[in-house]
């Protein structure tokens, strides 16, 4: 994997183990730590960044909270993120076994055309539209099914008041069906905005960097805590990259729940799949 090619496309980032480029960026980090205080020191004399230890201290200090501050920000941001594609999943499936428990009490034809749709919207979903998601591309094929579930619904013809109701239960679900699809839909198709990684990363590099003007006595001591700080705030850019695109990458968002449902339509243990 080379780091240009990162750089160029970060969506490449997904392609890979996300332990292989976290240990890519951890390295890549250490030895820029490491370079930068070598040149640091052959510049910049250590008695003369002792002399201003006190002052570089306390700006260091600041540098170093804002940056945290702002790093556990996205994290949050990621994390919440990641929470409302699989919330919103899981609640698509949800509704999908609702439509399936309303369409049990019509006849058997109709039920069984009901079935069959509904199945055929799972399958889209499990097979098409989430290897897609896991590409970063997103691929509307259950909306047909979804449109076709709905001109069904529509079109029964219920006999009594409880007939009537159940239809109207139908629609209800396929309603909440829909609503609960754009939601994970629009989770796909939403991620961190650029500007919060270039703020990120830019003030990483300052804090690691500010780091670097402090006179330590012991050079090996200084470029292992310089080290040290690089490799946490590397950890933590990790973490957000896991869950900055819950479709993507070894952390991903799961077709468990979508699984589950089709295999109960089927009649089917969901080990037997």
């Amino acid at each position: 994997m080379q780091l240009v090619d990162l750089m160029m496309q970060p969506g490449m980032v997904y392609d890979y183990s996300i332990w292989a480029v976290g240990l890519l960026l951890a390295s890549v980090a250490a030895l820029g730590v490491v370079v930068l205080g070598l040149v640091t020191r052959r510049f910049l004399g250590v008695e003369f960044r002792r002399q201003h230890n006190e002052a570089s201290a306390a700006i260091f200090s600041v540098i170093g909270t804002t940056f945290a501050v702002l790093l556990a920000f996205v994290a949050m941001l990621a994390w919440e993120h990641f929470n409302e594609a699989k919330a919103a999943s899981y609640a698509e499936a949800g509704y999908v076994l609702d439509v399936y428990d309303a369409s049990l009490g019509f006849a058997d034809a109709e039920k069984s055309a009901l079935h069959e749709v509904m199945i055929g919207y799972l399958e889209n979903v499990i097979r098409i539209e989430w290897p897609a998601q896991a590409k970063g591309l997103t691929v509307d094929r259950g909306s047909a099914n979804l449109r076709r579930l709905n001109e069904m619904a529509i079109g029964l013809q219920p006999a009594g008041v409880a007939g009537s109701n159940l239809q109207a239960q139908l629609l209800q679900s396929l309603t909440r069906l829909q609503d609960a699809r754009q939601a994970r839909l629009l989770t796909a198709d939403t991620t961190i905005p650029t500007i919060v990684w270039v703020v990120t990363i830019i003030g990483g590099v300052l804090t690691v960097a500010f780091g670097a003007l402090l006179g330590a006595p012991s050079l090996r001591m200084h470029l292992a805590m310089s080290t040290a700080l690089a490799i946490s705030g590397v950890l933590v850019l990790i973490l957000i990259i896991a869950l900055s695109n819950p479709f993507r990458g070894d952390f991903r968002v799961s077709t468990h729940p979508f699984e589950e449902v089709l295999a109960q339509i089927q009649g089917l243990p969901l080990s037997a799949r």
